[in-house]
C-alpha cells in the first residue's frame, strides 16, 4: 500500500515514515513538502497531510482520496475543514504513535480486501467455504488451511466477537462462521507462525476490551480431510472447554478421543458418600470431589459421562436429605440449582465448587436440626451413620454420645418403643435388602457392607427378619 506524507517538518516526516514502514512490510511511504505533487502523485492509497497546507494553500486532493490530517491547531475550524474535505480523522500534536497506527491499520485492512477482490475474484469464489461444506458435504480443501474455534464465557458478547473477527487484519485470507455458542474461522494457510502471532495479539486485545473470557483453539490437519470432518474435530475441542475452562489460547498439535468412564458410583463409593454425609465430614467430601474430578488428565472422559457421575452423587445427597427430613424450601432451591448447574455449566471446575458449597450448606442444616432432635432421633441418626461397621455397638454409641450405655439403652427403649439392638439389626437388614435388589454384590459382600461380620450369621438373621434367604429374596 502506498502512502504519501505531505508534511512541512522533514524530521517529523522521516519519523512517521519509519514508524509506518517498520510496522508493515507491504507499506511504501513517499515524503514531500510540495502540495502541487498531489496533482501528479495519483497512485497513493492514503495521504497523510499537515493541516497547515489545507488552511493556507489550495490543496487539490485526488478524487475519492483517503486522507488523515495532522495539526497543532486544536480549534473547531481545523476539525470543520477536515470534515468538509472528508478526512478519515484528524490527529492533534502531540499524539501517541498507537493512534496513528490504529487508523492506518484499519485503512490497510480495507486496501487488502479491495486488492484481493480485484486480483482474485474468481479464485476467491471457487475457494469459498459454505455452511453446507462444514455440515453436509464432503468437500476437500484445495490448499492447506487452519481452523480456529473461539468460544466466550458470555454468549451475549458473541456478536461483538464476530464483528471484531471480521474486521481483524489476519495475515491470510479467511472466512468467519458464527454458530450459536462459538465462532469458527477458516484460514488459507501458508505458514503458521504469523497466524499464531496474530491470534496472540487478538487475544490480548480482547482481554483488554471485554469482561467475557475467551478461549481459542488453533488446529491444522496433516491429512487431507473434508471441511465437515475438520469441523467435527473442532467441535470436540469446544467440548474440551469443560476441562480447560476459558481464558486460554492454544495450538492443538494432535487429535484426541474421549476415554471410557463408568458414570455410576460403585457400591463402595455409595457407602463412602453415605458415611461422609452422616458423619458430616465436609473436608473428606471436598477431598473426594477434587481427587475424583479435578485430577483427571488426558485422555479425558466424555463430559456427558462426567455429568452423569455427578448426578449419581446428587442422588446420594437427595437420599440423605430425605432420610434426615432436610427438605426446607431454601435447601430444595439450592439442590435444584445445583442439579441445573450440573447439566448446563460449561466448565467442570465451577460445578465442583458448587458441589462443595452445597455440601457445606447441607451439613450445616443437618447440624442445626440435630441440636433440636429428641433423644431417640439422635441415637437413630448415630446408628444410620455407623451401621456398616460390624464392630460398632451400644457401647460405642454411648461413648460417642458421652452417656453410660445402660442409661442409653433404657432411655432409648422407653422413647423409641424398641431396643437399641433391635433397631441396629433392623437398619442393617434394610440396607442389605437394598443392596440385594440394587447391586450385583455377592452375599458375602452384602453382609460385610451391611455391618455383618460373618455371612452365615447374616443369612440366618436375614431369614428370621424377612422370611426368605438372601438368595431367595434377590430372585423374587
Amino acid at each position: 500500500m502506498k502512502i504519501l506524507l505531505l508534511i512541512k517538518d522533514p524530521l517529523e516526516a522521516q519519523g512517521l515514515k519509519w514508524l509506518l514502514t517498520s510496522q508493515w512490510n507491504d507499506v511504501a511511504v513517499e515524503i514531500t513538502d510540495q502540495p502541487n505533487v498531489l496533482r501528479t502523485f495519483q497512485d497513493a492509497y492514503l495521504y497523510i497531510i499537515d493541516m497547515d497546507f489545507i488552511s493556507k494553500e489550495d490543496v487539490d486532493l485526488p478524487a475519492h482520496a483517503l486522507w488523515l490530517g495532522i495539526s497543532s491547531d486544536r480549534t473547531f475550524q481545523t476539525v470543520y475543514q477536515a470534515l468538509t474535505l472528508k478526512a478519515e480523522d484528524v490527529l492533534f500534536r502531540p499524539f501517541p504513535p498507537e493512534r496513528l497506527l490504529k487508523q492506518v491499520q484499519q485503512i490497510r485492512f480495507h486496501w487488502r480486501n479491495e486488492k484481493t477482490d480485484r486480483e482474485q475474484p474468481l479464485a476467491q469464489q471457487q475457494n469459498s467455504v459454505s455452511y453446507e461444506d462444514l455440515l453436509i458435504r464432503d468437500t476437500i480443501p484445495q490448499q492447506p488451511i487452519c481452523m480456529s474455534l473461539l468460544a466466550i464465557s458470555d454468549l451475549e458478547a458473541l456478536d461483538i466477537l464476530v464483528e471484531k473477527l471480521k474486521r481483524y487484519d489476519f495475515p491470510a485470507a479467511f472466512q468467519v462462521f458464527p454458530f450459536s455458542d462459538h465462532v469458527l474461522v477458516i484460514h488459507r494457510l501458508s505458514e503458521m507462525q504469523p497466524l499464531h502471532e496474530a491470534y496472540r495479539v487478538f487475544f490480548s486485545q480482547w482481554k483488554g476490551q471485554s469482561e467475557a473470557l475467551l478461549t481459542i483453539y488453533l488446529y491444522i490437519a496433516d491429512e487431507e480431510i473434508s471441511y465437515r470432518a475438520f469441523y467435527k474435530k473442532m467441535r470436540l475441542f469446544h467440548e474440551r472447554i469443560f476441562y480447560d475452562g476459558y481464558d486460554i489460547l492454544t495450538q492443538v498439535e494432535e487429535d484426541f478421543q474421549w476415554k471410557e468412564l463408568d458414570p455410576f458410583l460403585s457400591p463402595i463409593d455409595q457407602q463412602k458418600w453415605i458415611e461422609m454425609l452422616e458423619k458430616q465430614q465436609l473436608t473428606n467430601i471436598r477431598e473426594w470431589l477434587e481427587y475424583d474430578f479435578l485430577t483427571l488428565e488426558p485422555p479425558y472422559p466424555n463430559p456427558g459421562m462426567v455429568r452423569v457421575r455427578l448426578t449419581s452423587i446428587l442422588a446420594q445427597m437427595r437420599r440423605y436429605m430425605m432420610a434426615n427430613s432436610l427438605q426446607s424450601s431454601k435447601l430444595e432451591q439450592a439442590y435444584h440449582a445445583l442439579f441445573n448447574k450440573t447439566i448446563q455449566e460449561p466448565v467442570m471446575y465451577h460445578i465442583i465448587q458448587s458441589f462443595i458449597t452445597f455440601s457445606g450448606e447441607l451439613i450445616r442444616t443437618s447440624s442445626d436440626l440435630y441440636t433440636s432432635q429428641d433423644f431417640d432421633e439422635k441415637v437413630r441418626e448415630r446408628i444410620l451413620m455407623n451401621y456398616w461397621d460390624s464392630s460398632w455397638n451400644l457401647a460405642a454409641c454411648a461413648e460417642e454420645m458421652k452417656i453410660h450405655k445402660s442409661t442409653l439403652s433404657r432411655k432409648y427403649a422407653k422413647e423409641a418403643g424398641q431396643s437399641f439392638r433391635d433397631t441396629l439389626l433392623g437398619i442393617r437388614i434394610e440396607q442389605a435388602q437394598r443392596l440385594l435388589k440394587e447391586t450385583d454384590l455377592t452375599i458375602s459382600e452384602v453382609a460385610e457392607t451391611s455391618g455383618f461380620s460373618h455371612p452365615a450369621y447374616f443369612s440366618k438373621r436375614f431369614k428370621e427378619a424377612v422370611g426368605r434367604t438372601p438368595n431367595e429374596y434377590r430372585q423374587s
